[in-house]
């Protein structure tokens, strides 16, 4: 008797404190935002937010299938803070705005320039939004014009836009996909300034605001992440080109694969394909002297040719791998010269390797690293190794009759 009224008392304090789904939010109540471009015009921040079409998004193609409208939908709203303008859009849309499904924030050049400080402090503070999307600067062009663009094959641009940021950064060594958390954290960090990739616009990007740019074969206007942005702080300073972005990735082992033009000594070019690489990034100072070593393993296969080169033979792989090691021994350099020259920030996290390393030392450089970064000197040790050539040794094109 005793037990089943033991057993009678757990039930109902269980009732009790079982609340139930108290937070819910139905589906149809919300205005799922994927998307997000902030510009910065008449001294107000101009948003263009992004949110998915419910009704059409799971249709099998942009445009087509489910209805006559499309799977999203962009928002513009001025206002005199971030803040506020989400807030002022519930004047225009008839649900709530969901942030949790985040993909991109994308800012324009000009209010990167500006400086981004204070639009973050938002998004890391408000506890519906994931610090796991990804961070975009627009290069040339406006943020609303990128988020209105319509874009082939994915129904929502801002999944577009991820995507093809994740997949070209582990295909494509000048590309790189940076989150809010990661930026958040080169911010504070003494020693290493933050990035961001660059995004331009090609072709007709008036038409690329309609359903006509997913009716041609060759779409009239398409999107292109275009270089690194380089930050001073909260402030975008300048841009790497293509070879000085590829530098980058190589110091900060963000290098996962990518292919390199080497050139033959027959005359000609070839093209190596990097499978793997790995860096090691070291710092000390003795004397006061800041010295970086960078050492980057990588190994990687004879991906095309087209000089006469006998690959069957060791001496000729041999060869190769050193001329390999000089070329990414070149893109180092110079992303390094042009991080001195143009921007005086330490992106690579110089200060932060000798920090590392040489924590006494550190402490002496701290106070003054921007200036001492303009002098460190950067010793390269690179080895790289090419499994195969493919298969075939010889090409066929000597043999050519």
């Amino acid at each position: 008797m005793k037990r089943s009224v033991s057993v009678v008392c757990v039930l109902c304090l269980l009732l009790v404190l079982t609340t139930g789904c108290w937070s819910r939010r139905e589906l149809n109540e919300l205005a799922i935002v994927t998307g997000i471009g902030i510009d910065k015009l008449d001294n107000q921040y101009l948003l263009s937010l992004q949110v998915l079409n419910m009704g059409q998004a799971g249709s099998e193609a942009p445009g087509g299938g489910g209805g006559s409208s499309l799977p999203v939908t962009t928002q513009y709203i001025k206002a005199d803070s971030v803040y506020e303008g989400f807030r002022r859009l519930t004047t225009k849309l008839p649900r709530k705005l969901y942030f949790s499904h985040i993909r991109v924030l994308v800012f324009s050049e000009t209010l990167a320039r500006e400086g981004l400080r204070d639009i973050l402090d938002l998004f890391v503070r408000d506890h519906e939004i994931r610090p796991d999307f990804f961070l975009i600067v627009t290069k040339g062009v406006e943020a609303r014009e990128v988020m209105s663009q319509i874009v082939p094959i994915e129904q929502s641009p801002a999944t577009a836009l991820l995507k093809s940021l994740e997949i070209s950064e582990k295909n494509w060594s000048p590309t790189i996909a940076i989150t809010l958390d990661e930026f958040i954290t080169d911010l504070m960090k003494v020693g290493k300034e933050g990035v961001m990739t660059g995004l331009q616009l090609n072709g007709d990007l008036r038409t690329g605001q309609t359903d006509a740019n997913l009716k041609s074969v060759n779409p009239p206007s398409y999107f292109r992440f275009s270089n690194i942005g380089v930050f001073k702080n909260d402030k975008l300073v300048g841009w790497l080109n293509e070879d000085e972005s590829r530098g980058f990735s190589y110091i900060t082992n963000r290098v996962n694969a990518t292919v390199t033009d080497v050139p033959c000594d027959s005359g000609g070019r070839s093209t190596v394909e990097i499978l793997r690489s790995h860096t090691n990034l070291k710092g000390s100072a003795p004397q006061g002297e800041p010295v970086i070593t960078v050492e980057v393993e990588a190994e990687g296969n004879i991906g095309e040719i087209s000089c006469r080169e006998d690959l069957s033979k060791p001496e000729t792989i041999y060869a190769f791998e050193r001329r390999a090691e000089r070329v990414i021994d070149g893109y180092i350099r110079q992303a390094v010269r042009k991080a001195r020259q143009s921007s005086r920030s330490d992106i690579f996290g110089f200060g932060e390797a000798i920090h590392r390393y040489d924590p006494r030392n550190w402490n002496r450089l701290k106070d003054d690293w921007d200036r001492y970064f303009m002098s460190v000197k950067v010793d390269t040790r690179i080895d790289v190794k090419l499994r195969r050539t493919g298969k075939v040794g010889q090409s066929f094109i000597d043999k050519m009759k």
